[in-house]
């Protein structure tokens, strides 16, 4: 039998990983596609230059709480949990800011690698987090 501190813990995991997954599925499908779709290429690029690192943010804490969460659930979920937060904050504090200057200082080779590296670490944090999850179900 599970003690109150796992049974709440395995509550708040079983919501906030399905909850952060599904936010950042729409994110990445409906809102930043449409963005460029929609807004001319000045308004698109402000608009994304002042949102991810508040998705960044957003995803970052609620990752934290997670992998504080599971901590009483599974120790090695727990500290993937936190390599992904990890990842969230490095995205957001370092690795954003190197692709917009080399966005503005139009080095296109350099935005490409460093981009796709970002959304390498995002889906590999996706799939991480769903892997988590499912695991502990």
């Amino acid at each position: 039998m599970l003690n109150a501190s796992s049974s709440i813990s395995s509550l708040a995991v079983d919501f906030l990983i399905p909850f952060l997954l599904g936010s950042l599925i729409f994110f990445a499908i409906i809102v930043a596609p449409n963005t460029f779709k929609n807004l001319d290429q000045k308004n698109a690029r402000n608009f994304i230059r002042s949102i991810f690192p508040k998705l960044y943010l957003w995803a970052g804490t609620i990752s934290f709480i997670t992998s504080i969460m599971i901590f009483y659930i599974n120790i090695l979920h727990s500290i993937l949990f936190f390599i992904i937060t990890c990842g969230y904050f490095f995205s957001r504090e370092y690795l954003t800011k190197k692709i917009n200057l080399a966005s503005d200082k139009k080095k296109k080779n350099k935005f490409k690698k460093l981009h796709r590296i970002s959304v390498i670490i995002f889906i590999s944090q996706i799939v991480l987090m769903a892997y988590i999850f499912f695991k502990n179900q």
